[in-house]
Formats: C-alpha cells, structure tokens, sequence
C-alpha cells in the first residue's frame, strides 16, 4: 500500500476549543483506494483540493475507513455515500446514545451513516487488506482502532487520536485521554511499539530515530485576526521549516 498524506493534523489549541483538524491520509494499492477518517466540514475544499492534486475525485475513493466517530473525523462523510465504509462495532453501537458529557461523538453521526454501506470492525485485531492490520487503540474513544501497513522496510502505524501528537510519543503520556485515560496509556504503548513511522491524530507523521522524533513533513500557516474598532488585521505566519517553530506577526 502507497500512503499520500492529504491534510495533515493540526495539534493546536486554545482556552476553550480544539481546531479539531485531523490527519486524512490515502492509502493506495491492491486495488482499493482508501481514504482514513474524514475530517470536520471546514477542510472539505482543502480535502477535494489534496485528492484532485493526485489526479482523483471523492468518486473515486471506494473505501472509507473509520477509526473512531468523533466530530472532527466524520462530518465529509457524505462525500462518500458510495463507498464501503468501515469502522468499529464499538464505535457504530455507543454512536446510538453517547453519554451525555461526551461532545466528541455527535448526536447525528448515525444519521450521516444511515443508507450507507457500512461494515462494523469486531473488537478483534485482523488484516482487512493484503499488509494492512487493524490495530485496537480504546482510550481516546470507546472503540478507536487504527491501522498497521507493511511498508516493506518498515511498518507505518496509523494510530489516529490514540497518538495524538509527537508529544505523546515524547513523554509517553496520551495527551488527550478523553473517554478511558487507563485504557489510552495503554493504546499509545502499543501504538508505539507497532511500527516504525507514525501517522499521529492531529500532527505530522513522523519517525523516532535514536529517541529524537523527526518529522517528515513541515508545516507552514498563516492566520489573520481582524481586530475593531479600527478594523486592523493582525497577521500571524508560523513555519516548522527551521530547526524548531518560527512565528512572525504583522499589523
């Protein structure tokens, strides 16, 4: 299987909110194109952007493959109303009635998936595709399950939210634990011990080598804050280009 990384994950917060912007990767090959989660509504261009650059459309993506079904993986789901798509029973059963101080599963996602053509993953860990193994990271989510691909020279672990950034992987502590801290300490051990190169939640894929992570990708951004009375706009532009995060602001 051939992986393309279409958007990476954004690890960034703020006082009040996660950007909930996650990694959506295409995986390539023995037949099948494979897109992993979705993503929120607010990438969508952004995601059919990243798949036309690779000469496709949603049409032409014929499986869809679930890790859990949190608000920011699921909502461009209805991009691909006819593809198979595939996630855990866990998450298909408790998305019926989330408890009631979960705002990570929404109400409607049922809703997107009812008509779809949905297979429901067992609690069990299996190869769904020739060199690729579901991978079971609970924690996070009730059911969150990731994938291992066989690279050849080396194993990719696509761990979703269960290693949601190269921090984690740093001080061997889930960062956002949200649904079963025990259960997502014990997810991200596994997850870093599966593989050799590392598609996080909500960051860039990266590789650990001699206990220092390199990145394979570089972020670049710019963010525009309009500021009244006066309607000045403050301009911020980060880059992860250098040897660490640079950031310079304009009025």
């Amino acid at each position: 299987m051939k992986i393309d990384l279409l958007v990476p994950g954004l690890p960034a917060k703020t006082d009040h909110f996660l950007f909930g912007i996650c990694s959506l990767l295409l995986l390539r090959g023995e037949g099948r194109t494979v897109l992993f989660d979705t993503g929120p509504f607010r990438v969508r261009p952004i995601l059919i952007e990243a798949l036309n650059a690779l000469g496709l459309t949603p049409a032409d993506v014929d499986t869809v493959f679930m890790t859990h079904l949190h608000w920011d993986h699921v909502e461009n789901l209805d991009l691909f109303a006819h593809a198979e798509i595939m996630t855990p029973k866990l998450e298909f059963d408790y998305a019926a009635a989330p408890l009631a101080n979960d705002w990570g599963t929404p109400p409607y996602v049922r809703e997107i998936l009812q008509g779809m053509r949905v297979t429901l993953l067992p609690d069990e860990e299996q190869e769904i595709f020739p060199g690729v193994r579901t991978l079971l990271l609970p924690g996070h989510s009730v059911g969150l399950q990731g994938l291992v691909v066989d690279m050849g020279a080396e194993r990719a672990v696509l761990a979703s939210d269960a290693l949601w950034s190269a921090r984690d992987a740093v001080r061997g502590v889930p960062d956002v634990a949200f649904f079963n801290p025990g259960q997502a300490q014990a997810s991200l051990d596994r997850a870093l011990a599966a593989g050799d190169l590392f598609y996080p939640g909500h960051d860039r894929p990266f590789r650990i080598q001699n206990g220092a992570v390199t990145y394979t990708e570089q972020y670049h951004y710019h963010m525009s804050f309009p500021f009244q009375p006066h309607g000045q706009n403050l301009d911020v532009a980060f880059s992860t280009q250098h040897s660490g995060p640079c950031m310079e602001a304009r009025r």
